[in-house]
């Protein structure tokens, strides 16, 4: 299952070289340290999924949903309602359960927000998260293929945002029950 199936292509445009000219203004490099990954303070390291990267952590992995996620932890209780929206996925003591020795087992698989760490867009706004591969003159990451990856996590997330307002908005949340509601449903869990 690929991620970007509902994304349209994206091509190398003013605001496209715009955005990368930012990005390489701040000369990343990964450097594979796995501070991203580790917990400095509590979710400080939280990865939100949808389903759709789930489904394709599953399909890497041979892990089942449950296993690779759980709810998110910010819950709404009212009226007899319990629910949250989305996933995270879990952690293994105080690091995401896929970072060994510094390094992502799921690499080829990692979730949006993953892929485009350090950076994120807010609206037109790039946010530039504190990290060690900032600010390097072993500069080696393509800030095209970083603009490319965070023009179409905008996308990605906004598709997933909407179908998951329209669930809200047109579903009945059962009472008494945790539930999750993310873009394919709403969703019963245990915990």
């Amino acid at each position: 299952m690929k991620i970007s199936t509902k994304c349209v292509k994206l091509e190398m445009n003013t605001s496209t070289i715009s955005l990368a000219q930012k990005i390489l203004e701040n000369r990343f490099s990964c450097q594979c340290c796995g501070a991203c990954c580790t917990e400095y303070e509590p979710g400080s390291n939280r990865v939100m999924v949808s389903p759709e990267e789930i489904h394709r952590i599953m399909e890497g992995s041979g892990l089942s949903f449950e296993e690779i996620a759980e709810p998110y932890p910010e819950r709404i209780q009212e009226s007899g309602r319990d629910y949250t929206f989305g996933w995270v996925i879990r952690q293994k003591g105080n690091h995401c359960m896929f970072l060994s020795e510094s390094r992502c087992t799921i690499y080829q698989n990692r979730p949006w927000i993953c892929r485009t760490y350090p950076f994120m867009l807010d609206n037109d706004d790039l946010i530039v998260h504190p990290c060690s591969g900032l600010n390097r003159a072993d500069s080696i990451e393509d800030p095209k293929d970083i603009a490319l990856n965070l023009l179409k996590r905008q996308e990605f997330e906004h598709a997933d945002e909407d179908r998951i307002r329209n669930i809200f908005a047109t579903k009945t949340i059962p009472a008494g029950k945790p539930v999750v509601i993310d873009g394919e449903g709403i969703k019963e869990y245990h915990g």
